[in-house]
Formats: structure tokens, C-alpha cells, sequence
């Protein structure tokens, strides 16, 4: 059942919301733009200009900042919630869409869609750290708990990535068709993937990446 609706400024792609609970952010990549809505209201707090192509959003622990990937013009911008400005445009790979923060909040991991790459952005630095050659057509992206693997799922390649980014070393698991959304769930080492063509989810060992269900 639908309990209420909140009217936006135009179609919405990716919502975020703080771990405070309190505000959601949603993409608009019509508009070049991003609302913020407060959750205790449900009312549209400001919408304001990002970047072109605005796709996917991700708050840091404390919820004071909030990360967009602009698929526009290979930038993530980095806003300041509670003066909702754009505090800098950190420049990453192309088309950057899919974005995973670590605990800390000090290291964004970014999926460049058309690159094929992933770029590790140190946020305190502003800059692009590291970046991860994968395959093509990126799309999920997370963490394991220890934030020592990366999981990438390369839609274009039909495989899963893991990265290791204490060695850089990168594996792979073949997973078709089309692997999509992907997540690491906490606590049980496995990592649940779905397919943007079939109405399935793959399970995987997050450790071997072996299939399991």
C-alpha cells in the first residue's frame, strides 16, 4: 500500500538516504539537478544543479556531505547538506554512475561506465587515488565487510569482479546474462547479484566467488 507521495521536479533515477534517517536525496539526470526531502515532513527541503547527467548518490556516515556521480561530464560533486551547495567537482573515468563509500568516509570507489573502470577518489585529497581496469558496461559495485575486496559487476563482459585492494589483483566469475544490481550481504560473506534481462538473483561466495544458489 502506498502510505504517501512526495511531489519532485521532474523524473528521478537513483534516492539515497542519510544513516540518520532523517533526509533523502534523489537524482534527477533530466534536470541536471538533485532534491533533498526531509523524511520527518516529507516535504522538498531545496533542489539545486549538480552536474550533467546526474546519477547516483551515497551520504557520508555522518549524513554532512552527500556524493553525486555526474554521468555528464565525469565529475562526482561533493555537497554540503546542510548549506546544500556544491562545496568542488572532483573529476573521475567516464560516465561514472554506481558509487560505494567506505565506512570511514574516506574513500569513494566509482564505476565508469563507458571506461570501464573503477576510480578510488581519497576524499580528503579531492583526487582520484587509484584506478582499476575491470570491463565493460559497469554497473553494481559494494564492498566486502572487511572493505579489503571490491565486487564489480560488468554487465558487458557477463562476469562478476573481485578486487583485491590490498594487491590490486583482480578475479573474475563468469555470471550471465547480464549482470546488473549487486550487493555484498553484511555478515554472510555472500554477495547477491541480479540480471538486467532475467527475473533472477545469483548468489555468490564472496570469498571464492563460487555460485551457490
Amino acid at each position: 500500500t502506498v502510505v504517501r507521495l512526495v511531489d519532485v521536479p521532474g523524473a528521478v533515477h537513483h534516492v539515497a538516504v542519510n544513516p540518520q534517517g532523517s533526509l533523502a536525496i534523489v537524482t534527477h539526470p533530466n534536470q541536471d539537478a538533485v532534491t533533498l526531502i526531509d523524511l520527518k515532513t516529507y516535504k522538498v527541503v531545496a533542489t539545486f544543479a549538480t552536474g550533467p547527467l546526474p546519477n547516483y548518490a551515497v551520504f557520508s556516515p555522518d549524513g554532512q556531505r552527500v556524493y553525486v556521480s555526474n554521468a555528464g561530464n565525469n565529475t562526482v560533486s561533493d555537497i554540503d547538506v546542510a548549506r546544500k551547495i556544491v562545496l568542488r567537482n572532483i573529476p573521475v573515468g567516464d560516465s561514472p554512475e554506481h558509487l560505494v563509500l567506505t565506512r570511514d568516509g574516506s574513500r569513494l570507489f566509482v564505476n565508469n561506465v563507458n571506461g570501464g573502470t573503477v576510480s578510488v577518489v581519497d576524499l580528503k585529497a579531492g583526487k582520484v587515488a587509484r584506478t582499476y581496469r575491470v570491463g565493460s558496461a559497469l554497473h553494481g559495485i559494494d564492498l566486502s565487510d572487511d572493505e579489503k575486496t571490491l565486487y564489480v559487476a560488468a554487465l558487458g563482459d557477463d562476469v562478476v569482479a573481485a578486487v583485491d585492494l590490498v594487491s590490486g589483483k583482480l578475479r573474475t566469475t563468469k555470471l550471465g546474462p547480464a549482470p546488473y544490481h549487486l550487493a555484498s550481504i553484511r555478515g554472510t560473506g555472500r554477495v547477491f547479484v541480479s540480471s538486467a534481462q532475467q527475473p533472477k538473483l545469483w548468489v555468490l561466495d564472496g570469498a571464492s566467488l563460487k555460485l551457490v544458489g
